[in-house]
């Protein structure tokens, strides 16, 4: 029984079996890395990553196939289809990248996506090993380096302030001044005035430590007169 299981997983021939083998593997570790996704609450979970890797496995295993299949075939080319599945994936890991409020979100999605399909296509290829270990090398980056990510931010947040003020010409410098003396840190400004309102809204990137919170940062900002209102988002 070993010595069949051995053979057949070293066949590279494709046939009904190892066709369906390697659906099944990528089948397997596609809801790996789904579950991840899925625990952690995001938008492409459980059953997106799974389809991803199913379908990219079964791309890669159809490329090798049809040449196999039909060896009399002019211009047979295995790779054109698997280089195929790569192109088609950065259209739907564009889709998980959302650009708001001067900030970039679901990078991380795009690129797990993509290395999703790397490994479908690592598994359809008959592969096996290493699609095991570039799975468990994936929930290793997803799951360990998160926690590590964390503690360099030294227990603080990346977030978006917005100040709304009555005038059009901001005292950038007193603003930065005040939020600096919190302990929190800005960059990455943007301006927008209305001359005909007079009015101005001052956008920041704001990075609080573990040391300051919201409040703090709206307390220093509350002795401007001209400020109209302050938000604070994720």
């Amino acid at each position: 029984m070993s010595d069949y299981i051995s053979q057949l997983l070293a066949e590279s021939q494709i046939t009904p079996v190892t066709a369906t083998l390697r659906l099944l593997l990528g089948l397997i570790l596609g809801l790996c890395i789904g579950l991840e996704r899925q625990v952690r609450r995001h938008d492409a979970g459980l059953r997106t990553f799974t389809l991803i890797c199913l379908g990219s496995t079964c791309a890669v295993v159809i490329s090798i196939w049809i040449p196999q299949a039909y060896p009399d075939m002019l211009n047979g080319d295995p790779g054109r289809i698997a280089a195929q599945v790569l192109a088609g994936v950065g259209f739907i890991g564009a889709g998980a990248i959302v650009k708001s409020r001067g900030g970039v979100q679901g990078l991380t999605s795009a690129a797990c996506i993509w290395q999703t399909a790397i490994v479908g296509m690592t598994a359809g290829a008959g592969l096996y090993l290493a699609a095991v270990v570039m799975t468990a090398m994936t929930l290793f980056v997803l799951i360990v380096m998160d926690r590590f990510e964390h503690l360099a931010r030294i227990g603080g947040d990346n977030l978006i302030l917005t100040i709304i003020l009555s005038t059009p010409t901001p005292d950038k410098e007193t603003i930065e001044t005040l939020v600096s003396a919190t302990g929190a840190r800005l960059r990455e400004q943007s301006i927008v005035a209305d001359a005909n309102m007079g009015t101005s809204i001052v956008t920041y990137r704001l990075m609080l430590t573990s040391h300051t919170s919201q409040i703090d940062v709206i307390r220093a900002l509350s002795p401007l007169s001209e400020i109209k209102k302050v938000t604070i988002t994720a």
